[in-house]
């Protein structure tokens, strides 16, 4: 691995030299690219619009999260930044890779959870506007010819962006944009409009078993979590080692955020399947369908609201008691599709379910 590390990290300090007036433009990149926010904002305000979309980019998100939190433990690499600091590989000359505000992160390397997540929300875009043109009101014939070269450059420049700042390798970028790519498509095929799951394999099951089996397999993945971390533990591996190292070679520590951490990424992607697994039903796909009763400006409003709301209760949450701080923040993301995909539609159709009543009476 050290060879392949020493030619990633070639390529590094070539990106460096070559788009060194391009610091604010990665600085921006990595910044939109960020899996966290994305789950935070980003499903948000989807939801205003695509009660579906916004099911399957939370089920993109919240899996792909907890598959690359898990799979940076499984493989257990470094990040160039303090990787060749740490080496012995060099004799001599050492390189000198430059640091900036999204360089430290604290979580293994591979995959980069960055590159997957824009291959996942690329990829949903892609079905998304195919969805649409295969309506024949919106059909354009010359639609991917303009789409898929943008978002290959969206995606190359994520890449980038990730190997700038030297937070990852190139094959780590490489990886997780393989990852994304293939998350995306095979989990949509599950969730598909227009109810979900009730065609395919799950067609004869009762909405109840449907839930029962996906709250499950949600179990399991945290299952699968936890003695992945124990299971390093007792082979004598420090899950948390990659903390300290991200503390011992970043220049500005003010710059490594919680969020960074695995342990954090687990817990949102964890309870966000959960309240997938939950809340996320054939109803869900019946507000789609109801679209023409349901009020964008209630939608957004109450979505701002709850959105506040989150936000001030976890600002606030104790930091000195790390399990209670976890607890909280998993309460909330199971709760959050509830919130969203359930209650905002719910009350954004109220007042047309009224009108037509008082319409019958």
């Amino acid at each position: 691995m050290d060879r392949i590390y020493a030619l990633g990290i070639s390529c590094i300090e070539f990106i460096q030299y070559w788009f060194k007036d391009s610091e604010d433009f990665f600085e921006f990149v990595n910044n939109v690219s960020n899996p966290h926010h994305v789950l935070e904002i980003m499903f948000p305000v989807v939801s205003i619009v695509d009660s579906v979309f916004a099911a399957q980019l939370l089920l993109c998100m919240a899996f792909g999260g907890w598959l690359n939190a898990v799979m940076k433990w499984w493989l257990l690499e470094d990040r160039p930044y303090w990787w060749v600091r740490e080496t012995s590989f060099y004799i001599g000359h050492r390189p000198q890779l430059r640091q900036f505000r999204h360089t430290c992160e604290t979580g293994p390397g591979c995959p980069s959870g960055h590159s997957a997540t824009t291959a996942m929300i690329l990829m949903l875009a892609v079905m998304w506007i195919s969805h649409v043109m295969n309506d024949r009101k919106y059909y354009i014939w010359w639609w991917k010819y303009v789409v898929y070269p943008l978002f290959a450059a969206g995606l190359g420049s994520v890449m980038l962006a990730r190997m700038f700042v030297a937070t990852h390798f190139p094959h780590q970028c490489l990886l997780g944009a393989l990852v994304g790519s293939f998350i995306a498509p095979a989990l949509c095929i599950y969730v598909s409009d227009p109810f979900i799951w009730q065609y395919g394999a799950h067609a004869k099951l009762p909405v109840s078993r449907a839930v029962a089996w996906h709250t499950f397999s949600a179990v399991i993945t945290v299952i699968i979590a936890a003695v992945t971390y124990f299971s390093l533990t007792l082979c004598g591996w420090d899950p948390q080692w990659t903390v300290k190292l991200a503390f011992r070679w970043c220049e500005s520590p003010d710059d490594i955020h919680v969020s960074t951490t695995p342990m954090y990424s687990l817990v949102q992607s964890t309870a966000a399947l959960l309240g997938w697994a939950l809340f996320v039903t054939p109803a869900v796909a019946q507000y789609r369908h109801d679209s023409k009763n349901r009020s964008l400006i209630i939608s957004a409003f109450t979505t701002a609201l709850i959105f506040y709301g989150i936000r001030h209760f976890q600002d606030n949450i104790c930091k000195s008691h790390a399990w209670w701080y976890y607890a909280m923040h998993f309460l909330t993301g199971v709760l959050k599709p509830a919130l969203l995909l359930r209650l905002t539609p719910a009350v954004a159709t109220w007042p047309f379910r009224t009108q037509d009543k008082q319409k019958i009476a």
